[in-house]
């Protein structure tokens, strides 16, 4: 999906008038002026003057757009990179997915056993490596250490736990190595629309003394698969990152280790506070959708239907990919109206009313039940 410009709905700015009929209107005036003379709609100079206005049009519609590129609600690709430099933001990489291995030794040892950093484990479409060596003491049977795919992306994610088994290079004493939790944290380059909105806060981390747009900033740095983070301090000193993954996924326990990691270094975080990357709680709601479509939409009652279950799909996106943001069923009506629905039942549609969401939880759907009644009067 393409995005809107100019970002976060700031008023459009034009440095050239790029209309092309006033353009073509006003050079055909002023040489009417001039000459003295009116062109008729087949007239060879108005034809001639019309194709020189086509060569002016592009000309300033190609000033007016590279003039936007030098600001931040317009700059897309390179531009946008250009204006990072301005401030130290470079754009995030493609990130490699996370979990965590579980190493099982056949019998304890009499000396400590060492799994050496980038040890692959694999299941035959993903490998991972660990990343550091793992030192298994003596009398000890087995250790975890924390991997990454080898191949940065999304194609990482969503491996469940036991799903990475097998040993690409056996070694005597090893007998098994497996994920403990679900990979995830992979994720493609960082797209204009979340770089821009880490170049937007950067000026807010140059402080030292750990505002909420500061957190956010660092949290949104450690990978491009993060699209939202809320801060939260429960008591004095102490402040809860709670960062939410695309698709409003929640966080696991590697990706909230490498958060808390890099928020606690001693470039980031103020001495005096006790920084935590905690995921957001889940604040549960379902989607019931019961409705009719108006006789006079009957002929493409197949296609509103289709575009309802996009519309609820839709809702539950916008729902949960943001942190603390409330249940508003308003939203979700509106999607329907716009889908084409004309009755809603009143009496069963969910979630029934409007829900405040606090700035630590993120709002779940549970379960959906769509039901189409048929065809009905306005």
């Amino acid at each position: 999906m393409s995005e809107k410009l100019p970002r976060w709905n700031l008023p459009e700015v034009d440095f050239l008038a790029t209309d092309p009929q006033e353009i073509k209107s006003a050079i055909i005036a002023e040489y009417e002026k001039v000459s003295g003379r009116t062109l008729a709609q087949g007239d060879p100079v108005r034809l001639y003057l019309l194709s020189v206005a086509s060569i002016i049009i592009e000309l300033r519609q190609a000033v007016n757009h590279s003039a936007q590129q030098n600001l931040l609600s317009y700059a897309q690709g390179e531009y946008l990179d250009a204006l990072g430099v301005l401030l130290s933001v470079e754009r995030l990489p493609a990130s490699r997915a996370t979990t965590k291995i579980k190493f099982q030794l056949s019998q304890e040892l009499a000396n400590a056993f060492t799994i050496p950093k980038d040890f692959l484990i694999t299941n035959g479409v993903v490998t991972f490596a660990t990343d550091e060596p793992l030192i298994i003491s003596a009398g000890e049977t087995e250790g975890t250490m924390s991997a990454h795919c080898t191949v940065a992306g999304t194609q990482g994610n969503g491996y469940l736990p036991g799903q990475l088994a097998t040993i690409v290079s056996p070694l005597t004493f090893l007998e098994s190595a497996v994920n403990t939790v679900e990979t995830e944290g992979g994720a493609e380059i960082e797209d204009d629309a979340d770089y821009a909105e880490r170049i937007r806060l950067a000026p807010d981390s140059f402080s030292v003394a750990g505002p909420v747009k500061a957190y956010i900033f660092h949290a949104k740095s450690v990978s491009s698969s993060i699209v939202d983070v809320s801060i939260y301090s429960p008591s004095p000193g102490v402040v809860n990152v709670y960062p939410i993954l695309e698709g409003g996924e929640l966080p696991g326990e590697a990706l909230l280790e490498e958060v808390e990691n890099h928020l606690n270094d001693e470039t980031i975080r103020p001495l005096t506070d006790e920084v935590h990357a905690v995921a957001p709680a889940a604040k549960s709601y379902q989607i019931k959708v019961e409705y009719w479509i108006s006789k006079n939409d009957s002929f493409k009652s197949a296609s509103i239907q289709q575009k309802v279950q996009e519309a609820v799909q839709k809702f539950k996106t916008w729902q949960q990919e943001k942190i603390g943001r409330d249940i508003t069923p308003s939203k979700l009506v509106a999607l329907l109206v716009e889908a084409g629905v004309a009755v809603i039942k009143d009496s069963t549609f969910s979630p029934a009313s409007f829900v405040e969401v606090p700035k630590y939880q993120v709002a779940q759907c549970t379960g959906v039940a769509i039901n189409y009644l048929g065809l009905k009067d306005e």
